[in-house]
């Protein structure tokens, strides 16, 4: 009799307890969900009068200030459908993407352009316009460095995985799939967007992220030294979203996502934002092929002449020739660099070039470029070789950009006198307005990652042709 009494305290007290936790969960979702009160009361008429307020977070996919008022894919998408029903389209962008539907039921805002879960909660209280696009989770890291003998280094293991508390995968409704669910321990960040865990993968302080192919597309080719794996899992709808007393708004944006010069216009937009996801593995620089036996190219005696002033050897000329022309004398790139050693047009005029002058002159000219360039840096960076990284830098984008890429490394707790995996990883983030619209940057845009992939590709072929003249001699 005694044991059945103390099962049936035991009982109680867990029934209590659990309770208890209920009634707090509950008091805590209701604590943060707008949705208590009065909603605002504002359809398309009222819009029409007066400005369709998209409501949106400061991220690429989703609006971005500028100059002519911001881009972003989805905020471009909703201007097209504002021009076509005569409305005039005005971003109130938002700190965090939890204020999000607040805002939309508040009414500071018509439709909100940031991806959302439809879920059965938020279907409730809030309309979902037709699905515009599929999302599917993906998993970012950095990727494996090739050591000195050419050999992918380890793979690392991840204790834990970033996914960011905002992301339409963090709900708890969507399943991972199993695999990926078995294998790793997933945890929430409420403080970083996911453009932000991207970022804080890409300089080594978070060591993997979830994010979606989307993202995955539009960043593979500007940041070569983030992998994306997946997807990890089904891909769930990116729909735009109004509040239920706005149906005419509702019905309009339908007729508009099934329209299909629309479909067509999107897709054409959605080019512009992403591209082919690179495969995953290991970084690699591609080397020289096809080299003549007794001589690099035809103008190898032109680099082993005007060299003799350099502080590095014959063959780093030779290296960059190949890289920026392979050794064409008739290129000429879109921005009018010219020659083999793509030489751009003021620093050609400063070194007396035309296009008239011989092959000659053209590597006397970057031969003497590249000893200024030395000199430029070299109180900056005294170390030669890290020098030299920073000189072919400059050659390929101008040392205001890298100067740029120095001063942001030095911000983000990276080194500013070493290259790989710090300076390098700043110049990749001369791509993105948040970090090159910085006002102590001078220099603005810069394609990081054809500086990346120049130096790396130059230093590989240096090397290269190194090893052939040292193999020659021991034949000789």
């Amino acid at each position: 009799m005694k044991r059945r009494w103390w099962v049936f305290v035991a009982i109680s007290a867990l029934f209590i307890l659990a309770v208890a936790v209920l009634m707090r969960v509950s008091s805590r979702e209701e604590a943060w969900r707008p949705w208590q009160g009065e909603t605002a009361e504002r359809d398309l008429p009222a819009i029409t009068g007066d400005t369709l307020r998209i409501l949106v977070t400061h991220d690429p996919l989703v609006w971005e200030p500028g100059p002519g008022g911001g881009t972003g894919l989805a905020f471009e998408w909703l201007e097209r459908f504002a021009r076509i029903h005569k409305l005039v389209p005005l971003a109130v962008p938002l700190h965090h993407p939890d204020s999000l539907l607040t805002a939309l039921w508040q009414g500071r805002g018509d439709v909100v352009a940031a991806p959302i879960m439809a879920t059965r909660e938020f279907e409730r209280h809030f309309a979902f316009a037709e699905a515009i696009l599929e999302l599917a989770p993906y998993l970012a890291e950095l990727r494996v460095e090739m050591d000195g003998e050419g050999t992918p280094g380890i793979a690392a293991v991840h204790d834990s995985m970033l996914l960011a508390v905002s992301s339409p995968f963090a709900d708890n409704h969507y399943r991972f799939d199993r695999d990926f669910a078995k294998r790793s321990v997933l945890g929430l960040s409420a403080r970083l967007s996911e453009d932000e865990l991207l970022m804080d993968v890409l300089l080594d302080r978070t060591s993997a992220a979830v994010v979606s192919g989307l993202r995955a597309a539009h960043e593979s080719n500007r940041f070569p030294v983030l992998q994306f794996d997946g997807p990890l899992g089904p891909p769930l709808e990116w729909r735009f979203v109004v509040r239920r007393n706005a149906p005419l708004l509702r019905e309009a944006l339908n007729g508009w996502v099934a329209d299909p010069k629309e479909r067509e216009a999107r897709a054409v937009l959605l080019r512009g934002f992403s591209g082919p996801i690179a495969a995953p593995g290991p970084l690699r620089s591609r080397r020289m092929k096809g080299a003549m036996n007794d001589s690099i190219s035809p103008f190898d005696e032109y680099f082993r002449e005007h060299a003799n002033g350099l502080a590095y050897d014959w063959q780093l000329l030779a290296a960059m020739a190949w890289k920026e022309s392979r050794f064409d004398s008739t290129v000429t790139s879109s921005k009018g660099a010219m020659g083999i050693m793509q030489i751009m047009p003021r620093t050609a005029a400063r070194f007396g070039l035309d296009t008239s002058s011989a092959m000659a002159d053209h590597v006397r000219a970057a031969a003497r470029y590249v000893a200024r360039l030395d000199t430029l840096w070299m109180r900056a960076i005294p170390d030669r070789q890290q020098r030299l990284r920073f000189v072919l830098a400059s050659y390929n984008a101008g040392p205001g950009h890298i100067i740029d890429a120095q001063r942001l490394a030095a911000q983000l707790g990276l080194d500013p006198e070493r290259w790989e995996g710090h300076v390098e990883r700043a110049v990749l983030l001369l791509a993105k307005p948040r970090y090159f619209q910085r006002p102590e940057l001078k220099n603005g845009y810069c394609k990081g990652s054809q500086v990346f992939h120049y130096v790396r590709g130059v230093l590989v072929v240096q090397e290269q042709l190194r090893a052939r003249g040292r193999a020659a001699k021991r034949k000789g």
